[in-house]
């Protein structure tokens, strides 16, 4: 079984938490079916599992391509189910042999509508309901053995930029550097990347998701890099935007005008605001600026196990922060046909405001 430092809070401790949303559901178990959950819950890295929870009991059910990883990775207290055939029919089957009670939730947020009919199918006793995000919801607040995981994903990604930002050149594709930046994140040691990495440059800097392409670098680009790393299944979450060469006034201006807002939302972001508030901060700068129309999409989101998770910082989120929560930053301005800028940190959320994990600068800095 595996074992963790004492900057990790406790697996058995999560269980509880779990445990306790249960009894105020009036649910008498809990069937995990988000990966990243599970390897939150129970420290398992699989492909494939479900994990179901009950008052006095959690059991891992997977198949046997991970019989022996399961042993090595799962926390004590938790039992392994390893299945020959299928998991809806070993679930079935621990179903009747913990002889939990009918009502059981499901994750309605992640289940497919395919897997839902399986599970009605192969345990047509239990009474199904919706449980929605309540592991996510839990997993929203990080202890430090978390924060610290993040802290270092994000140094090694900073570590890859330095590095690669020795190397643009002129007449360099996006595809080429796109290539460049994955090499040094892994050689640093990041595990599987959180997402490709955004390499964009001129005018398809203004594209917020630019796949790289075989575009050029020319000089007076904006070069938009949006990436990050992982470290024990953390990840990080950074994007800085550059000029090749010397900067035109209007990119000062609308760099200037993004930092700003970035500066604000950082501001706002202690634990107890609400997430609009945060984005209203950001999005306030941009619309005295002039271009409240060019930031279409919300200023930021969590970080941890998944690149993108809860709390939503935008414009429609009803949540608020809660010390511990760990978001990016990331307002920006997009003009077509010229180029953008985006710009983002991460961010813990605490008390006495927030804490700034992500440390390269974000002045315009000409390559």
């Amino acid at each position: 079984m595996s074992s963790e430092s004492s900057v990790w809070a406790p697996r058995d401790l999560r269980l509880r938490l779990v445990r306790d949303r249960l009894h105020e559901a009036s649910l008498e178990a809990l069937l995990v079916s988000h990966m990243p959950s599970i390897r939150w819950l129970t420290g398992f890295t699989g492909s494939s599992g479900f994990l179901l929870v009950e008052p006095g009991s959690a059991t891992l059910i997977t198949d046997f391509r991970y019989e022996a990883q399961a042993s090595e990775e799962v926390c004590d207290g938790v039992s392994v189910a390893i299945t020959a055939t299928d998991l809806f029919a070993e679930l079935a089957r621990c179903l009747d042999e913990g002889a939990s009670g009918p009502r059981v939730g499901f994750e309605d947020h992640v289940l497919t509508v395919k897997d839902r009919r399986a599970l009605g199918e192969s345990c047509g006793a239990v009474t199904w309901e919706a449980a929605g995000p309540l592991v996510d919801e839990l997993r929203s607040t990080k202890d430090p053995g978390e924060i610290e995981a993040i802290s270092r994903a994000v140094r090694m990604a900073e570590s890859a930029l330095s590095e690669v930002l020795g190397i643009v050149t002129e007449g360099m594709t996006e595809t080429e550097l796109a290539a460049e930046l994955v090499y040094r994140l892994r050689r640093a040691g990041s595990e599987t990347l959180p997402f490709d990495p955004i390499v964009a440059s001129g005018p398809r800097s203004a594209l917020p998701h630019a796949h790289p392409g075989e575009r050029k670098l020319r000089e007076g680009d904006f070069l938009l890099l949006d990436f990050g790393a992982r470290v024990d299944g953390y990840c990080s979450d950074m994007t800085r935007t550059f000029v090749l060469g010397s900067a035109a006034r209007w990119q000062r201006e609308v760099h200037g005008v993004v930092a700003e807002a970035v500066e604000r939302a950082i501001a706002a972001a202690c634990a107890g605001a609400t997430a609009q508030a945060v984005d209203r901060a950001a999005r306030d700068v941009i619309v005295a600026a002039g271009y409240g129309d060019r930031f279409g999409h919300g200023t930021g989101h969590g970080v941890g196990l998944e690149v993108h998770e809860r709390p939503s910082v935008n414009a429609r989120s009803r949540e608020t922060l809660a010390s511990g929560n760990v978001v990016t930053i990331e307002p920006a301005v997009y003009l077509p046909g010229r180029g953008g800028v985006r710009l983002e940190e991460v961010v813990v959320a605490g008390e006495d405001g927030a804490a700034v994990l992500t440390g390269f600068p974000r002045d315009l800095r000409e390559l």
